[in-house]
């Protein structure tokens, strides 16, 4: 997984930025890490947005990454509980599919 780093303070991001926002003189560098990362939150969505309501039910997970400072959204393949230890499973129409390890 592609994260970006600010080279001046500890900020991190799964998006690229022109400048770092948490230091504003930072610029980005891009890094390779492992999508592998715990579960910090989640929710079941039910009742989905109209563009999304062939998924529903699904689960909507926040993933802290294991070797960076940063939680990425994500929908989950299976039920998950906080603090499961979650892999990327597969990209979908740009959404990241994260399943149990």
């Amino acid at each position: 997984m592609k994260i970006y780093q600010c080279d001046q303070c500890e900020y991190a991001s799964v998006s690229d930025k022109y400048r770092c926002p948490s230091c504003g003189t930072g610029q980005l560098q891009e890094k390779e890490l492992s999508s592998k990362g715990s579960v910090y939150s989640y929710t079941d969505i039910h009742i989905a947005p109209a563009e999304f309501a062939h998924l529903a039910p699904y689960t909507v997970a926040l993933v802290q990454l294991d070797e960076a400072p940063v939680k990425v959204t994500v929908r989950m393949s299976s039920g998950v509980k906080i603090g499961d230890t979650v892999d990327l499973d597969h990209l979908e129409d740009g959404a990241y599919i994260y399943s149990k390890c």
